[in-house]
């Protein structure tokens, strides 16, 4: 059987990393008696993947990871509560679904993610996150992580929607929807260093809170969430 799940990731596990959340998976699902398929050959590996890592430090509800299993009678309401039973705090599977077996990876199908991202209150920055949205070019340096050298980049077509709201008079709210996945992937703290650049004031990754809440996939020329997709639900 193909199984999709949908996971949280909070508190003090936003700090474990990519690779981590990958060994503490596979472990988890060992403790909680799913009999994973593994690939063949030299050195097998279980058939457990992610739909797009997330960067440490940030929390989700939307996370997702596929597998494989021996077994073909295990429904998915017993996928989420054995895994739940053995995971630790800051980690929860709030649903599971049967996938066809001729499905797609889901990290093949990710095109995009959202995020909701707070951050401190200042006077000018309701109408500056607005006239950053606008401009037509936002360019960010990069380095080439393979030869070190610096690269000039606009982000801005990496950027679907940008809407800033107040959440109380010390903090701003920003909604947004990033490109996402392996053809094109924004991280949101690029855009966040290039706002505060713009904005003429010191960006501070403590003072910031990010949250992935969807990761999306297209549908002809509509964005939906990650397990309509993979399932075909449309």
């Amino acid at each position: 059987m193909k199984y999709l799940i949908k996971f949280e990731k909070k508190n003090m596990m936003i700090y474990i990393s990519h690779l981590d959340t990958q060994r503490l998976f596979h472990r988890t699902m060992k403790r909680a008696r799913l009999d994973l398929k593994y690939s063949t050959g030299f050195n097998p590996h279980p058939k457990l993947s992610f739909a797009q890592p997330l960067s440490l430090g940030h929390s989700s509800v939307s996370e997702y990871a596929e597998f494989e299993t021996q077994e073909i009678r295990l429904q998915p309401h017993e996928v989420k509560e054995r895994l739940n039973k053995m995971l630790p705090d800051g980690f929860k599977v709030v649903e599971a679904w049967i996938l066809p077996q001729d499905s797609k990876s889901a990290a093949a199908q990710v095109a995009a993610a959202k995020y909701h991202i707070e951050i401190p209150f200042f006077f000018s920055y309701m109408s500056a996150i607005m006239e950053f949205f606008e401009n037509e070019s936002i360019i960010v340096n990069k380095r080439n992580k393979k030869n070190g050298s610096v690269e000039s980049k606009n982000i801005r077509p990496q950027i679907i929607s940008l809407k800033p709201v107040m959440v109380d008079n010390s903090n701003i709210m920003l909604t947004t929807s990033l490109h996402c996945g392996s053809a094109s992937n924004l991280n949101p703290e690029v855009m966040l260093e290039s706002f505060y650049k713009c904005s003429r004031k010191a960006y501070d990754r403590n003072a910031v809170k990010i949250e992935r809440v969807a990761i999306l996939g297209w549908n002809n020329e509509e964005l939906l969430p990650l397990e309509y997709i993979c399932k075909g639900d449309f």
